[in-house]
């Protein structure tokens, strides 16, 4: 089946489900295609219709590689930019390694997100040991708002793809 943008649609049968495990799964589809309370979108980047990768192949700098989430089994590099002399800290210099271009540093692919319950650890460095955790990184190192409420459907859905 050929990539299409759009949203998750899996669970829209779910929504108002009896079952209140499938109406909790239905909400976190909502919450991950949705405009949140801190203005972002999990689909914003996520733009693959029921898949979860990139529609444009975009690669996104989600800092998992920046100091701030660096867990202590990971290297530090230290980088200047020649130009502008500004310095960098990161764990992986991601697509910069290869293309040797500044505002490559630290992105990385979109991965799929069907069966992701199954691929933990998470992101490329394994930073989070859980779907929980990676809700947790999105809030800490991007902004995103969610409740605690929230959090738990949006990793319940995580949980069903």
């Amino acid at each position: 089946m050929p990539k299409i943008e759009g949203r998750f649609d899996l669970f829209d049968a779910w929504t108002g489900h009896g079952n209140p495990r499938r109406a909790q799964i239905a909400r976190g589809q909502e919450l991950f295609n949705n405009t949140n309370a801190s203005g972002l979108r999990c689909g914003a980047c996520h733009s693959s219709a029921n898949n979860g990768t990139n529609f444009n192949n975009l690669l996104f700098d989600i800092r998992t590689s920046s100091a701030a989430a660096r867990t202590p089994d990971l290297p530090l590099h230290t980088l200047r930019n020649r130009t502008t002399g500004e310095i960098r800290q990161l764990t992986d210099t991601g697509r910069g390694n290869v293309t040797g271009l500044w505002n490559d540093l630290g992105k990385f692919k979109t991965p799929t997100l069907r069966a992701l319950a199954a691929r933990a650890p998470y992101f490329h460095n394994g930073i989070a040991a859980t779907l929980e955790d990676v809700v947790r990184h999105y809030q800490t190192h991007l902004g995103f708002i969610f409740t605690d409420e929230e959090r738990a459907d949006l990793v319940a859905f995580l949980n069903a793809l």
